[in-house]
């Protein structure tokens, strides 16, 4: 991505289909990690769409989407979740400007519910994806709020069109991603921003070689050095969302011994594209049963969300005393928002 000279950290890394392997290298000077060779991943998202729920690590997306329109105010819920939406919501909303005036697209919308969410909070607000099946599924869930299109196509056609961009876990999909923000960036109005979240590589030690998506579905993993040559290459100015505030009311510790040494991943695709393991759909579908059952009763949601903070920091805090393989999150967590604004 800058130039410099990559090392190789790994010559078989599993796929997320069998029986693809990778190479995974890092460049020190711009502290970035990337898979080699670089392939065709549009079957493996057909795989991923056509099982939705039963993907491991996917399948929260849909989840949002199937209770963002059952409740009040979605916005509030996704912040709630996840330090991603709860960073865009705290900028966005102490922008000096009238909601409806804001104008805002969402890049990789997906299957529609933040761009949903946002419309519901009175924000005029497009979602663009380059999949087609995408765009369908969140226009019939969601309505008209949606357009498939290309970024840099859509940039060519609408300069300057923007106030803010959001791209949540989008740039890290992508094989071009220089080019891919500068095209991100025309969109903007002058002092317009971009919203740039992704698998945060700046808080884990050395010698963790790969800790987000098995490669091609992510192709880099970034650090907020990463972001900050992009934003010195682009001329364009960077900061960092913190953290601090979401994570006092939602601990958070990551575990380090699942990424070392040969502990690695699993392919979760067998090689015509079947799932292999279905036990993440069970999890999964009764706790979204246990939520939609409580996410319309303010003092059971509430209490539900307090006991689980309880719960995390008694667990947290006696593991972190006694075991070093665990990272703590305080301003700063296995995410990054990385805003950047356009001169």
């Amino acid at each position: 991505m800058c130039g410099g000279s990559a090392q190789l950290k790994h010559d078989k890394y599993p796929g997320y289909q069998e029986p693809d392997n990778f190479e995974i290298y890092h460049c020190p000077y711009c502290d970035t990690s990337f898979s080699f060779p670089e392939v065709h991943t549009s079957h493996i998202y057909e795989s991923i769409y056509k099982n939705g729920l039963r993907v491991p690590g996917y399948n929260r997306y849909w989840r949002y989407a199937s209770i963002v329109k059952k409740i009040k105010n979605p916005f509030q819920y996704l912040a709630d979740t996840s330090e991603v939406y709860w960073g865009i919501k705290e900028t966005i909303s102490n922008a000096d400007i009238n909601r409806k005036e804001l104008k805002i697209l969402e890049i990789g919308s997906g299957l529609g519910y933040l761009t949903y969410s946002l419309y519901k909070a009175n924000y005029n607000i497009s979602g663009l994806d380059i999949s087609q099946t995408a765009v369908d599924q969140a226009i019939k869930t969601f309505g008209g709020l949606y357009v498939c299109a290309d970024v840099k196509d859509y940039a060519e056609l609408n300069p300057g069109a923007f106030d803010i961009v959001i791209l949540t876990e989008v740039l890290e999909h992508i094989s071009r991603p220089v080019d891919f923000i500068e095209s991100v960036l025309k969109l903007l109005k002058p002092k317009g921003k971009a919203f740039i979240t992704s698998p945060n590589k700046s808080i884990y030690p050395g010698d963790i070689i790969w800790a987000t998506d098995m490669p091609p579905v992510h192709c880099w993993w970034f650090s907020e050095k990463s972001m900050r040559f992009i934003a010195k290459f682009l001329n364009v100015k960077v900061s960092f969302i913190d953290f601090s505030n979401y994570y006092k009311k939602n601990f958070k510790i990551i575990g380090l011994k699942h990424w070392r040494g040969d502990n690695l991943p699993e392919p979760f695709f067998d090689s015509k594209g079947e799932l292999k393991n279905d036990v993440a759909r069970k999890k999964s579908s009764v706790k979204d049963y246990f939520l939609l059952l409580i996410i319309n009763i303010p003092f059971a949601y509430s209490f539900y969300r307090n006991a689980k903070r309880f719960v995390k920091r008694l667990y947290g805090g006696g593991r972190v005393l006694f075991n070093k393989e665990l990272i703590v999150c305080h301003e700063r967590g296995d995410f990054f928002c990385a805003v950047m604004e356009r001169q």
